[in-house]
């Protein structure tokens, strides 16, 4: 669709018009930042579904939408398993920043702030939130809020060196350069016992939320259950040189040469394996 004037949102007008469109659709709409976090795309989750919208960052409460495809692909959805809207999430979150005291009646401010229509048979389950979630969301935003600086990478950085003054024993480092950085961190409470395992597993637990950059963990493997993680760590690029960083970093400070090691299937953590623990055999 061309666009015949210019749209600028602010943060509540940019939460209204996909919710809009996402009613439209009948299913939920995904974000996804692009071209060096100055542009988002907010697009139809519905399995190739064109239909989507873009808008470029102007400041912190406004945005200018630059391009819209309107035309789904696909009829409503006839069973429950919707995705969660995104859009409600962004409003969500712009509400517990500006009144975070209010999470009873979050849910109703955004049905009435958002124009979600309550008139049908049932709310739509893109939009049906439990007490429970609103709580962990204004949960995060208020620890994003009261965390050491607004920037992520300053912010860390204080965190680590606050680590390194009170628990020296423990390992800890955030190094960063233009394009590179790697995070580790091992409690000094698992140095010892990590002597007493044969067999360590590494793989990646879950993708840090703001930027998806996996997180690893370095474990002990005993028969078929993993034990508590020895390290934490992540870096990115996400190749094998920097997974190796990390983790001769644990080696050298635990003073070990683990015998075996398992891991997922992921191609850079078995080259990082082989070439920096050529003595341990991959399982």
């Amino acid at each position: 669709m061309e666009l015949e004037e210019e749209t600028i949102f602010t943060v509540m007008d940019l939460c209204k018009f996909g919710v809009k469109q996402e009613i439209q659709a009948q299913y939920g709409y995904g974000e996804r930042v692009r071209k060096e976090r100055s542009q988002i795309s907010f697009h139809c989750k519905y399995p190739k579904c064109p239909a989507h919208f873009n808008v470029a960052i102007l400041d912190q409460n406004k945005y200018k939408l630059i391009k819209i495809v309107e035309e789904h692909d696909h009829s409503a959805p006839n069973d429950k398993s919707q995705y969660s809207s995104v859009v409600y999430r962004k409003y969500l979150e712009h509400y517990f920043q500006t009144d975070d005291n209010q999470r009873a009646i979050a849910q109703l401010n955004a049905f009435k702030d958002l124009e979600i229509p309550l008139t049908g048979p049932s709310i739509p389950e893109m939009y049906a939130q439990k007490p429970r979630a609103i709580k962990r969301f204004a949960e995060r935003i208020h620890a994003l809020q009261t965390r050491y600086s607004p920037d992520d990478v300053v912010s860390l950085q204080i965190f680590v060196q606050t680590v390194q003054e009170e628990s020296p024993d423990d390992l800890i480092a955030f190094e960063v350069s233009d394009n590179n950085m790697c995070f580790y961190y091992a409690p000094f409470e698992g140095k010892a016992y990590a002597h007493s395992i044969k067999t360590f597993h590494i793989d990646s637990t879950y993708k840090l939320l703001r930027s998806n950059i996996p997180l690893y963990a370095f474990t002990g493997k005993i028969k078929d259950f993993h034990i508590f993680p020895f390290l934490y760590f992540f870096c990115q690029p996400d190749t094998y040189q920097n997974i190796q960083v990390c983790v001769c970093a644990y080696l050298r400070w635990v003073t070990i040469e683990p015998e075996y090691i398992s891991m997922g299937c992921a191609p850079q953590i078995a080259q990082a394996i082989e070439e920096s623990i050529p003595q341990a055999q991959i399982l």
